[in-house]
């Protein structure tokens, strides 16, 4: 699916029902694990992303079968690997952290696999539950 960032909580809804149709190769955790999962990255990209002069092209493949839920993301914003980004302090007293980053946090911890590459000028991200 193509997702609109102008349009962001439209395309949330799309991805949601989309993942609702998986039900039978799907288990509700799972379903809700993807959705965070959606939300985090599309509205990152909505808000972090650097995409310079071009018009922002961003994809969602949702794919289920016999290797669980996967996740496959594709952007055209500058080079981000959210393997490599840092841990939330969950050491210190919330007033004294930072903003940011447990989003990203959950999803590597709720991800079974997460593959990044950047490619041909663009972002390419498989999450599999």
């Amino acid at each position: 699916m193509r997702v609109q960032l102008d349009a962001l909580a439209c395309s949330l809804e799309e991805a949601e029902k989309a993942i609702a149709t998986l039900d039978g190769a799907t288990d509700e955790v799972q379903r809700y694990r993807a959705n965070f999962i959606c939300e985090e990255i599309l509205t990152n990209l909505a808000r972090h992303a650097d995409f310079a002069e071009k018009i922002p092209e961003v994809t969602l493949e949702i794919e289920a079968g016999g290797n669980g839920l996967c996740l496959h993301f594709r952007d055209n914003a500058a080079p981000f690997n959210l393997l490599e980004f840092p841990d939330p302090d969950m050491e210190s007293a919330l007033e004294e952290t930072e903003a940011g980053g447990l989003g990203i946090f959950l999803t590597r911890q709720y991800a079974r696999s997460i593959d990044y590459r950047y490619e041909a000028g663009c972002n390419l991200l498989d999450v599999c539950l």
